[in-house]
């Protein structure tokens, strides 16, 4: 048996011994850890350490402005009744479904200047979002629409001003390419019909007239094209 001091130095140097052979954390680690997904794993020296994505909620409110066309099967005179103007929209997405909110202000003058129409849609419609996900959406659309139209007579023989209104259903599909997360692109086509209400006095003084400034009874179709803010 060995006296105490001796073993005592002889414990020590073999400890050292050993911690020189010991191979360093980071040698360890590169014999017992893989790498997944840039994440690296280790098993003994340290704890596991797991990363998860957290998806973002997507913005479920847009709002935009839009250029858009109309034209519709009858006409003033000898012309037919295309009109053209901008508009504004308000859109809520869920994840297949939506609504939207829209308001449009178009206009021509017919007649050389002498009779002169504006019409303001007003629509409101469900949306069904065929490619829920992605940049690149295809979007159905049906809803309700009413139409306050003015129109302004500056001819020789009569000047005067008329209101009527419309009222009728639309239905129709779009596209939306989102640029990014707060903005994207949209364009939509939606075929419309409409009825001209005449209890009021400027609609009964039409009613069976066979042209006149309104018709009784329309269909057409609305193009639109524009951009939306997401938030």
């Amino acid at each position: 048996m060995l006296p105490k001091p001796i073993a005592a130095a002889t414990a020590t140097l073999a400890t050292v011994a050993a911690l020189v052979a010991m191979p360093s954390e980071a040698q360890a680690c590169r014999d017992i850890c893989h790498e997944s997904y840039d994440v690296v794993y280790y098993y003994e020296y340290k704890p596991r350490v797991r990363y998860r994505h957290i998806r973002l909620t997507p913005p479920r409110w847009s709002m935009g402005l839009h250029l858009t066309g109309l034209t519709a099967n009858h006409k003033v005179g000898d012309e037919a009744v295309a009109l053209g103007g901008i508009g504004g929209h308000l859109r809520f997405r869920g994840y297949r479904w939506g609504a939207e909110l829209a308001v449009d202000v178009l206009g021509r003058d017919f007649a050389d200047g002498g009779v002169t129409r504006i019409s303001v849609p007003i629509q409101a419609s469900a949306l069904l979002y065929l490619i829920p996900r992605g940049r690149f959406n295809l979007f159905m659309l049906g809803g309700i629409r009413v139409v306050p139209t003015h129109i302004r007579y500056d001819l020789s023989n009569l000047k005067t001003e008329q209101n009527f209104t419309q009222f009728g259903m639309q239905g129709g599909i779009g596209a939306e390419l989102l640029l990014s997360r707060w903005f994207a692109l949209t364009a939509d086509i939606r075929a419309f019909g409409v009825v001209r209400n005449d209890n009021d006095s400027d609609g009964q003084y039409y009613t069976g007239v066979e042209r006149p400034i309104v018709a009784e009874k329309a269909v057409g179709l609305q193009f639109n094209v524009g951009a939306s803010l997401r938030f």
